[in-house]
């Protein structure tokens, strides 16, 4: 079960209740608090607020963007909602998109991608974009395997092991760990490891209007996002399409 966590003013002792959310059930924790922030009545009932999500089985949950115990949760073991899994689940479908609307040619656009080792988001990225663009870079240890059975199922052929000069030419460059090696001015670049969301390589999430209209303003809407396509509640092409062009 997700938690979602709901923090402002007011001091009423912290409270778990159930909520649905665009189809998405959570156990909700209403935390009000008065009080100075870290204040010892304060930070008493965040303590006691994580230790009740906690024991309902919560273990991951939608933080708020302005809540002054994320550390504290974190330490009592409820951590936020982890977007790197939906980042990495669109940045297939996105680059093909972005790649098409900036006028980039299947059989010309060159696309890159590059990982510490041939994971399944790895290569399930490296598959998407092969089947729709001819010329396709993978830098990953391990990927000889994936690369072999791509070329006799679907005939299709990569480059293996490209240099770092080709990575920094390639149209669009799409990162699941940090290359300190390249320059990172790609025409269209994704950086999907845990730091890179801070960049320029920021892959955006967006919730469909009505999902986040049904939330508090200092909701974490990434977060929540992620959530919902973790529960199934909403679909990989519905948050595609929440993506600005």
């Amino acid at each position: 079960m997700l938690g979602y966590i709901i923090y402002g003013d007011g001091a009423k002792r912290p409270e778990l209740a159930e909520r649905q959310l665009s189809g998405g059930n959570f156990v909700t924790l209403h935390l009000g608090i008065r009080a100075r922030a870290n204040g010892p009545l304060a930070l008493y009932r965040a303590r006691q607020g994580a230790k009740m999500l906690r024991e309902a089985g919560v273990r991951s949950a939608v933080f708020p963007v302005d809540f002054p115990y994320t550390a504290l949760f974190i330490r009592m073991g409820i951590l936020p909602i982890d977007t790197l899994p939906l980042r990495r689940a669109l940045a297939a479908p996105l680059t093909r998109r972005r790649l098409e609307s900036s006028g980039f040619q299947p059989t010309q656009a060159v696309v890159a991608i590059s990982g510490e080792r041939a994971v399944r988001e790895v290569t399930e990225c490296a598959k998407a974009l092969a089947l729709s663009y001819r010329y396709v870079l993978l830098s990953a240890r391990g990927a000889e395997n994936f690369a072999r059975s791509l070329r006799r199922e679907y005939g299709i052929s990569l480059l293996l092991e490209p240099s770092p000069d080709q990575l920094n030419r390639a149209d669009a460059l799409v990162l699941f760990t940090p290359r300190g090696d390249l320059k990172l001015d790609n025409p269209i670049l994704y950086t999907l490891y845990p730091g890179g969301e801070a960049g320029r390589g920021r892959l955006p999430l967006c919730l469909p209007g009505e999902a986040g209209a049904q939330v508090e303003n200092n909701c974490d809407q990434e977060q929540l996002a992620a959530a919902l396509y973790a529960m199934g509640a909403l679909s990989l092409e519905t948050l595609l399409a929440e993506i600005p062009g």
